[in-house]
């Protein structure tokens, strides 16, 4: 079942931007289910627009965190808070990740596991069953576990453009007349074209 993000009831922490969905289990909540050790104040989810989400992609937040420099990982402090004083620990000793970034048009496959403070560029692929455990570049396929990057969507001077042009800024209407040329095999007219409309667009403005 598709369900739209921006719909959702989503903790204070969780920004997205418009039109992401992401294929519910029977209608599960995605703040719930797709969610997993979040505690605002920790770190944010920033998904940007246009995203795709398969079903059961897991987002890992940083309250999943445990000590690494004591000889046991296991959460004693958080069973019993006195020992956060008793021990010296700071926040230096659980670190706290930075904000989790999703781009915009990202497509992320069935069972991926983002791990906290990952940043995925614009127009990424991330593979079914992946685990991204490190930043991943603009329109860049990456798959596997860990995940690696297996190849990129365009070259570097298109990557380039997408990145200057930014489709997913424009509003609804625009996007009516984008739609065609944004999903047409043949990129080079329709990079023509794209550009044409935009210019036409701004000259009527």
């Amino acid at each position: 079942m598709l369900m739209w993000i921006e719909n959702q009831k989503l903790a204070s922490n969780i920004l997205v931007g418009r039109h992401n969905f992401y294929d519910a289990a029977d209608g599960a909540d995605f703040n719930t289910e797709n969610i997993l050790y979040n505690r605002p104040g920790h770190n944010r989810l920033l998904i940007g627009s246009f995203c795709s989400f398969a079903r059961n992609v897991r987002f890992i937040m940083g309250a999943a965190n445990h000590p690494m420099n004591t000889f046991s990982t296991f959460i004693f402090p958080e069973l019993d808070r006195d020992l956060l004083a008793l021990q010296g620990m700071t926040k230096a000793d659980m670190p706290v990740k930075r904000d989790t970034v999703i781009g915009n048009d990202v497509w992320i496959g069935r069972h991926a596991v983002i791990m906290p403070g990952v940043q995925i560029g614009d127009g990424a692929v991330i593979g079914a069953y992946a685990l991204v455990t490190k930043d991943v570049p603009a329109y860049a396929i990456v798959g596997g576990n860990p995940a690696k990057i297996i190849r990129s969507r365009f070259d570097q001077a298109t990557i380039d453009w997408l990145e200057t042009f930014q489709w997913w800024q424009y509003d609804d209407t625009m996007l009516e007349l984008l739609v065609p040329q944004l999903t047409s095999v043949h990129t080079t007219e329709a990079r023509q074209r794209l550009e044409t409309l935009v210019s036409e667009h701004r000259l009527a403005s």
